[in-house]
């Protein structure tokens, strides 16, 4: 958990000081093409993100047959995105890229990030989720410190050429060596599967076309997720000019990046939830996780509505003062972003991937049918109301649906409770004991 957070910490000071020097109309650029980039990675994981990770929790296939299917997807990725990105291109909606570089950006960022998910299963289903953040948080370490002698050597139109290629090529960069860590680490060292079940710790070895079959499910789910939560993003050029785009573009990232706290555990909890066996236990966590969850929502909300006003143009800079009124909208989506991650993961990992499916449509049918409703009245206000509208609606699918696998109290979902405390205490303390062993 503490490198995740230096990881998370490290993103977001990278996000602010691009941002900052970009400004609200560049960042709209900037961001809209990564957005645009992160769109073809996700279709093409195929959901082999929660396959990989479930079947190699349950040393159903080996590390080594797992690099060669993300070599082989990555590959593919890039044979199709590259010719439809070309098409894609804009020279108007992106004045500050060109053709050659546009392709280039796109190659970096799609094998990067698919290398980045993909390899990171293997560390989690070997139960080392935590290595991922200690190479990402060294390779982002190094990105900052050019990023910032690019900032004082450069000036103008060079000094954005000079941070849209850093950024980019670190996106490859981050992707590769994790690949090549997983690689060497795992496809050699780990035991295969026959021997796993000689031993009695693994089920029966699957092949690719289940693999395939069960990943293809999560992919379509995860890709109507995504679509949900990001498809304002990809509609709001045609209703806003760039300033406000970049403003709404902004108060979206500090959503994404309340979600990215509890997707610490988002893989991790997938793996306990197959590798277990005692239900109780298993339903026990999701609902203190969730509890958890929007007690800290709660707690981020409240500090967000008292100072954010003059907090978040003092941090990003004059040109973000639209920023809180759309974050204020953001708001009640924060819940369902951060705690309905554990019922998706919960219905994942106990193999219940029909329910992931339709509360992602309801997700993506509200926010179409309502970004329409309220982006003409509200603007980027609107869009943002009605992301969380969607959303909210969405996880009150989930609860009821894990009502009825698991009946509970619906008091059971709010503010973590005094055993609650004394647990993530234990947890703390515990934690901080190991680090100390560890260092003595």
């Amino acid at each position: 958990m503490y490198w995740k957070f230096f990881q998370l910490a490290l993103s977001f000071f990278i996000n602010l000081f691009l941002t900052r020097h970009f400004r609200s109309a560049i960042s709209a650029e900037f961001y809209s093409f990564v957005y645009i980039l992160s769109l073809f990675a996700t279709f093409f994981t195929l959901g082999l993100d929660i396959g990989l990770n479930y079947y190699l929790s349950r040393r159903q296939i080996t590390p080594r047959a797992a690099c060669r299917i993300i070599a082989g997807v990555t590959v593919l990725a890039l044979v199709i995105s590259l010719p439809l990105l070309y098409l894609l291109f804009h020279p108007a909606r992106f004045p500050d890229l060109s053709p050659g570089r546009w392709l280039f950006f796109s190659a970096c960022h799609i094998t990067g990030v698919l290398l980045t998910s993909l390899s990171g299963t293997i560390f989690t289903a070997y139960g080392q989720n935590y290595r991922p953040a200690q190479y990402i948080s060294g390779i982002n370490i190094v990105l900052a410190v050019l990023l910032f002698v690019m900032s004082v050597v450069c000036t103008g139109s060079r000094l954005v050429e000079s941070l849209f290629f850093l950024y980019f090529l670190f996106s490859f960069l981050q992707g590769a060596i994790l690949f090549a860590v997983a690689l060497v680490r795992y496809a050699g060292a780990a035991p295969g599967v026959a021997a796993a079940m000689a031993a009695g710790t693994t089920h029966q070895p699957v092949g690719l076309r289940e693999l395939l079959g069960f990943s293809f499910m999560a992919f379509i789910t995860n890709f109507i997720f995504f679509l949900g939560g990001r498809l304002g993003i990809y509609l709001l050029p045609y209703r806003v000019n760039a300033a406000e785009q970049g403003n709404y573009i902004q108060a979206y990232k500090l959503v994404e990046y309340c979600g990215l706290i509890a997707s610490f555990i988002y893989y991790p909890f997938i793996a306990i939830v197959a590798a277990q066996d005692k239900e109780k236990t298993k339903e026990k966590l999701l609902l203190f996780l969730v509890r958890l969850s929007n007690t800290a929502v709660l707690f981020f909300s409240l500090l967000m509505l008292v100072f954010g006003k003059a907090l978040l143009p003092f941090i990003y800079g004059r040109s973000f003062e639209g920023m809180y009124g759309i974050f204020v909208c953001f708001i009640p989506g924060l819940f369902p972003v951060c705690s309905s991650t554990f019922f998706t993961a919960w219905f994942y990992g106990a193999g219940r991937l029909k329910y992931n499916f339709i509360s992602s449509c309801i997700q993506l049918s509200a926010t179409f049918i309502l970004f329409f409703l309220l982006a003409g009245i509200g603007g980027a206000r609107g869009v943002a109301l009605a992301y969380s509208l969607a959303g909210m609606a969405s996880m009150a699918y989930d609860c009821i649906v894990f009502g009825r696998e698991a009946p509970y109290r619906p008091a059971a979902l709010f503010l973590a409770r005094g055993q609650d405390w004394r647990i993530v205490r234990d947890f703390v303390g515990q934690i901080t004991t190991k680090i100390n062993n560890h260092g003595s």
